[in-house]
């Protein structure tokens, strides 16, 4: 797998409404859930160069938005227009949606 098929995997995978986690990515894409920190750094360039609408469907475990520089005000809003319900602490609640699984 290359960088851009990891890119594009939470666009092509993670139906609008939906999310999936740094670890389900690192799972699917490394074949360990313990590779978070390449995996949100890669996703992190990768919004940076222009393409958040594939990587803001992917949050924490704990449901928490990606810390990006300029704030998670896009990511927040472009979940919130897809129907991702929150907590009242601003995280994705996983008690009303479940993360997908990209095996």
């Amino acid at each position: 797998m290359d960088w851009k098929q990891l890119v594009t995997a939470p666009g092509h995978r993670v139906p609008a409404g939906s999310v999936t986690t740094y670890a389900q990515v690192s799972l699917w894409g490394y074949g360990v859930h313990n590779y978070n920190q390449p995996v949100r750094s890669l996703l992190r360039g990768a919004a940076n160069h222009g393409h958040q609408r594939l990587t803001n469907r992917v949050v924490g475990a704990d449901g928490r938005l990606a810390d990006l520089p300029e704030g998670s005000d896009q990511q927040r809003r472009q979940l919130l227009a897809e129907g991702v319900p929150f907590t009242a602490e601003g995280r994705a609640d996983f008690d009303r949606i479940s993360p997908v699984t990209l095996a």
